[in-house]
C-alpha cells in the first residue's frame, strides 16, 4: 500500500506513534511487579445489536452471552476507574452500546469523574441519548457505506435507517461541549469498515461525511473475528478491490480542508489488506481491558482483549466487585494468560503497534528513547 497515504498530517488521532507517550508507564510492566493501571479501557454496556453485519466481530458473544451491565454497576465502574488510574474509556460493544437505556447517564458519570469518553456506534439511536453526548471527546459512527441499499446488504438494516442515521449525525456535529472542541481528535468521525462489497462507495461516503459536518472520515479494512480466523469462508480482497480502494481513497483525500480530514488506515495490515501480527508476545493484555456484561451470576465480566471478546482463555467471568479487577491485574493468573497467547492464532490485532513499541522501545531500548 506504499502508493496510498494513510493521512496528510501525521499529528492525528489514528497515528499509532502516539503510543510512545505511554512508554514511561509501560516500563512498569514487569513480571512480579506492581503493574500500572491502563490509560484506556473499553466498556461494553450491552451485548445486543439492532443490525446483523456480515463481518460481525461480536457474533460469538452475541450468540453466547446476551445481556447488559446493570445501571448501578455502570455507576460503580465510573467511580472505580479514576481511582484505579484510568484516564479514558471507549464505549463500544459486543453489539450496539446506544441500545443500553442508561448509556447517556453513564457517559455523564464518567466525565464528571474526569474520564474522557469515546463511543463507537452504528448511530441509529443517537436521539435516545443526545442530551449527554456532547460530553464525549469523540464519537465514531460505523456507517460503512454511502447508501440505504448497501446498508441493507451489509447489515440487514431496515428501510429508512440510512437517512435516519445521517440526520442523527447532523445533530451530533452541531453539539458544543467537549465534542465540539477544536482539534482533529475531537468531534464526529464517519467510520467505514472496508469490505469487498462496499469498496466502490468510499469516495461517495467521504463526500457525505464532509457535507454533514463530520471532522474525520476513517477507513480501515475488515478482518475475520477470533473464532473464524482460520475459516475458509471469510472473504478476502482481490487485486481489483485493492486497486479500487487506492483510487477511491485518493479521490476522497481531495475533499480535505482545514475542518475535514480523510484517513485510510492500513498500517496494521499487510499489502493485501490481511492480518499482519508482527510481534512475539501480547503485552497489550497489560495495557488495556474490557468490562463486559456478566456471563451468568456476577455483575460483569472482564476481558483482556477487545479483539477476542467471549474467548474463555482471555476472560475472567462473573465478577462481583471492581476490586477484583485490581486483584487480578498483574497477578500470577494474569501472567499465565499472557503466557498462553500465540499471536499467530489471533485475528487482526488492534494492538499490534502497542506490542511492537513495547518489544522495540521498552523490552529492548532500540531507540534510546531518553535521548530526545
Amino acid at each position: 500500500m506504499a502508493d496510498v497515504k494513510e493521512w496528510s498530517d501525521k499529528y492525528n488521532p489514528f497515528n499509532s506513534n502516539k503510543l510512545f507517550a505511554q512508554v514511561p508507564k509501560w516500563k512498569g510492566i514487569i513480571r512480579g511487579g506492581d503493574i500500572p493501571a491502563p490509560t484506556l479501557v473499553t466498556v461494553d454496556p450491552i451485548n445486543a445489536c439492532n443490525y446483523g453485519c456480515i463481518w460481525c466481530n461480536a457474533e460469538y458473544i452475541l450468540n453466547h452471552n446476551i445481556g447488559k451491565i446493570d445501571d448501578n454497576v455502570l455507576d460503580d465502574i465510573a467511580d472505580y476507574l479514576p481511582k484505579w488510574g484510568v484516564s479514558a474509556v471507549c464505549i463500544a460493544g459486543g453489539g450496539e452500546p446506544l441500545m443500553h437505556p442508561y448509556l447517556g447517564k453513564f457517559v455523564r458519570g464518567l466525565t464528571k469523574n474526569g474520564i474522557q469518553v469515546g463511543i463507537v456506534t452504528n448511530g441509529l439511536y443517537i436521539d435516545r441519548h443526545i442530551d449527554y453526548l456532547s460530553d464525549c471527546t469523540w464519537i465514531g459512527i460505523s456507517m460503512d457505506c454511502a447508501s440505504q441499499e448497501t446498508l441493507e446488504k451489509l447489515k440487514k438494516a431496515k428501510a429508512g435507517d440510512f437517512n435516519r442515521t445521517i440526520e442523527g449525525i447532523k445533530k451530533l456535529t452541531r453539539l458544543d461541549g467537549m465534542l465540539g472542541k477544536k482539534g482533529q481528535g475531537y468531534g464526529v468521525s464517519y467510520k467505514f469498515l472496508l469490505h469487498p462489497e462496499n469498496v466502490k462507495e468510499v469516495y461517495a461516503a467521504a463526500k457525505i461525511a464532509k457535507e454533514i459536518g463530520c471532522r474525520n472520515f476513517h477507513v480501515r479494512p475488515f478482518g475475520a473475528s477470533w473464532d473464524k480466523v482460520d475459516s475458509d469462508d471469510v472473504k478476502v480482497f482481490s487485486v481489483g478491490d485493492i486497486e479500487e480502494f487506492k483510487d477511491q481513497i485518493n479521490r476522497a483525500r481531495e475533499l480535505e480542508d482545514e475542518n475535514f480530514k480523510v484517513f485510510g488506515i492500513t498500517h496494521k495490515f499487510d499489502g493485501d489488506l490481511r492480518k499482519s501480527n508482527e510481534f512475539n508476545s501480547c503485552h497489550a493484555v497489560f495495557m488495556t481491558g474490557v468490562f463486559m456484561p456478566p456471563t451468568s451470576e456476577g455483575k460483569f465480566d472482564f476481558g483482556m482483549c477487545c479483539d477476542r471478546r467471549g474467548d474463555d482463555n482471555l476472560t475472567i467471568r462473573n465478577l462481583d466487585s471492581t476490586s477484583q479487577v485490581s486483584d487480578f491485574w498483574g497477578s500470577e493468573e494474569h501472567w499465565n494468560k499472557f503466557d498462553s497467547i500465540n499471536p499467530k492464532f489471533c485475528p487482526r490485532c488492534t494492538y499490534q503497534p502497542h506490542n511492537q513499541i513495547f518489544e522495540k522501545a521498552v523490552a529492548e531500548d532500540n531507540m534510546t528513547i531518553d535521548f530526545i
